[in-house]
């Protein structure tokens, strides 16, 4: 009774489309990086009317943070990640969520001319970008600290970077910079010589099996799917609330598919905010038309072939066109109806 109470609750189309959010899936962290600037994340926000971009290295920890007033256009961005690659040299993989000025054709250009790779989170799930969106929550903190305080934001970012790190135990100018940074307060002079800091990645490893420990415990992993599964898509938006109906058309990354809705939208989503149901496939019959509507077939004008008069008029037939139109042939003047004088 219970499996087809389920069943049956599955193939409900009411049923399936309200819901809860669906639980958290295992943590799957991103590979551990082996040198420094090897990958970045990079993001926009937004601060007291005033936005930000921010790109944080995935080994270092170290951020680097660019106002961009209220130009956040893709053409100011690549002007300023230019300027940071000038700097640290041009990262293998740039990490950044779905918005306009990331997904342009001009950052994909910037891409391929500046040979990185570019990868793009899951629309709605920032948590698969997480190391950036860690690093805005930091960062918002720290420059508001420093607004209350009426001091200077550059120093505050300063001592930040200069910061040792519990897990790892040493900044992120040390393992970017491979030393510590001058900040205000006296340090000795041999603190500031160069030494390399070894053993990262195996601390970066010890520290990431740590975090997926505490993580995993309350996390259940989803089935995978298959191009052509039912589900239905968990709605992005606070005052949506119900659940559409989408056929899954392929997977294009690890729990990131690209579905179609019954209204014909195309869309990628997360695994997490897809729910598999036994309904029957959405009708896109009437999408498809509505987008594709049929060319009529080219027709080619009928010929009018009409009866010779003579012909017609000795049977006693009226005289028709192939569409079947009646001919009103004209009054013909014969010669044979003069006497010659």
């Amino acid at each position: 009774m219970n499996a087809e109470v389920k069943d049956y609750v599955s193939r409900c189309d009411i049923c399936q489309s309200v819901g809860n959010r669906q639980q958290k899936e295992s943590l799957i962290p991103h590979p551990v990086t082996q040198r420094p600037w090897e990958k970045v994340g990079v993001d926009l926000f937004t601060l007291h009317n005033r936005e930000y971009l921010i790109t944080v290295d995935y080994y270092s920890n170290f951020c680097e943070i660019d106002t961009c007033e209220a130009d956040t256009r893709s053409t100011t961005n690549i002007r300023k990640l230019k300027m940071q690659f000038a700097r640290h040299g041009i990262p293998d993989v740039v990490m950044t969520d779905n918005e306009p000025q990331f997904a342009s054709s001009e950052f994909e250009k910037f891409a391929r001319e500046w040979n990185f790779k570019h990868q793009t989170s899951s629309p709605g799930y920032p948590q698969s970008n997480g190391k950036v969106e860690n690093a805005v929550k930091t960062t918002k903190r720290l420059l508001e600290k420093a607004r209350l305080a009426q001091s200077d934001p550059y120093l505050a970012l300063l001592d930040f970077r200069n910061t040792p790190s519990q897990e790892i135990g040493s900044s992120p100018a040390q393992r970017l910079f491979s030393r510590r940074t001058k900040a205000t307060m006296p340090i000795k002079t041999n603190l500031l010589q160069p030494r390399v800091q070894s053993d990262i990645p195996s601390k970066l490893q010890e520290a990431k099996k740590r975090q997926r420990k505490y993580y995993d415990r309350q996390a259940r992993d989803l089935p995978d799917l298959k191009a052509g599964d039912i589900v239905r898509c968990q709605p992005m938006t606070p005052t949506a609330k119900q659940w559409k109906k989408a056929t899954v058309v392929a997977e294009v990354g690890k729990r990131s598919y690209e579905i179609r809705t019954e209204d014909g939208g195309s869309y990628r989503r997360n695994r997490r905010h897809l729910r598999k149901t036994n309904e029957e496939a959405p009708d896109m019959t009437a999408v498809e038309e509505e987008n594709n509507p049929p060319c009529p077939a080219p027709t080619t004008p009928a010929a009018e072939t009409t009866v010779p008069v003579e012909h017609a008029a000795a049977h006693g037939q009226p005289m028709t066109t192939r569409s079947g139109r009646v001919v009103q042939p004209p009054a013909h003047v014969h010669l044979k109806d003069y006497v010659r004088a």
